[in-house]
């Protein structure tokens, strides 16, 4: 099975479906799997402590699949200060996709152009996309209204045409895509990939606790928050864990805890809650909303005969 966007012919995929990159989330088992289903899996470089982990890490996933995979490097030091060595690592292994954050790659785009690699940035207004396009990147991942973890509060009926308009990159849709349907409509919108994540919590192959996974499970989307007290920049939480991240991100207890075990019970989701009713395999979830978006499409009402 085929869906050939600009997206899928510039990563060598056959799918435009990307595996968001989450933090304590993502790891081999996920990145291996969605990339065997068609897509291509990604993982933020931060969920390793070390270059030589990240090194390993990758090590593991190439030694599992033959796929493209992607890295998500966060670019602001004071989010990543490690972020120049981990992305030596990742150039050295040959990564196919860089996606960056919080930051403008300017410094790196040229380098990740010469070795063949691919640049998509994380955007949630114009301004930083025009930015980002201006730096070198091949394509806009538009963080929408309703994306989990940090996002933008613009909707994607909005965003995703406004920056496909304004900047000519392909866009990758984010925010709430949890199935064929969701797919569909941003592909409507023009966008030439989407980009799942919290879908992908409620998978065996995610690292994330049963507790998490339930939640998931247990959720509505009126049960996510959307502040910026948690991690000093805008995101949408689990309510249910918010009181708690709260209480231990501004006590004296945060003091004494690492950055892994700070948000190790601190649960960031989007509003794709709504259609999470059970976990099931990842490579199954990216099949299955392919193929329900190739039926919808083909359903949707025409004019005439």
């Amino acid at each position: 099975m085929k869906i050939k966007t600009a997206i899928t012919e510039m990563l060598g995929i056959d799918l435009p479906i990307i595996g968001a990159p989450m933090f304590l989330v993502s790891y081999p088992d996920l990145v291996v799997e969605v990339s065997e289903a068609g897509g291509i899996g990604c993982f933020p470089s931060l969920n390793y402590r070390t270059p030589e982990q990240l090194a390993d890490g990758i090590a593991e996933i190439r030694s599992r699949t033959k796929k493209p995979i992607g890295v998500n490097l966060i670019l602001h030091k004071e989010h990543n200060p490690n972020w120049a060595k981990q992305f030596e690592v990742c150039m050295k292994a040959k990564i196919e996709l860089i996606i960056t954050s919080l930051g403008t790659p300017r410094t790196i785009a040229k380098e990740i152009k010469s070795e063949g690699a691919h640049l998509f940035c994380d955007v949630t207004t114009l301004k930083h996309a025009i930015i980002v396009a201006k730096s070198g990147a091949d394509a806009l991942i538009a963080v929408s209204q309703g994306a989990g973890g940090h996002a933008g509060n613009i909707t994607p009926f909005s965003l995703i045409p406004y920056l496909k308009k304004e900047t000519g990159l392909p866009v990758v849709a984010s925010g709430a895509i949890s199935g064929g349907a969701q797919m569909a409509a941003a592909m409507s919108l023009g966008a030439d990939a989407v980009y799942v994540g919290t879908r992908l919590i409620a998978t065996p192959e995610a690292k994330s606790s049963d507790a998490y996974k339930q939640m998931l499970i247990d959720s509505a989307p009126e049960d996510i928050v959307y502040t910026e007290k948690i991690s000093g920049i805008p995101a949408n939480w689990l309510s249910k864990s918010v009181e708690k991240a709260q209480h231990l991100l501004t006590g004296e207890e945060s003091k004494n805890l690492d950055e892994y075990k700070r948000w190790k019970d601190i649960w960031s989701a989007g509003h794709g809650v709504a259609q999470i009713t059970d976990i099931k395999p990842a490579r199954e979830i990216i099949i299955q909303m392919a193929k329900d978006y190739l039926s919808i499409i083909s359903n949707l009402p025409r004019n005439g005969a």
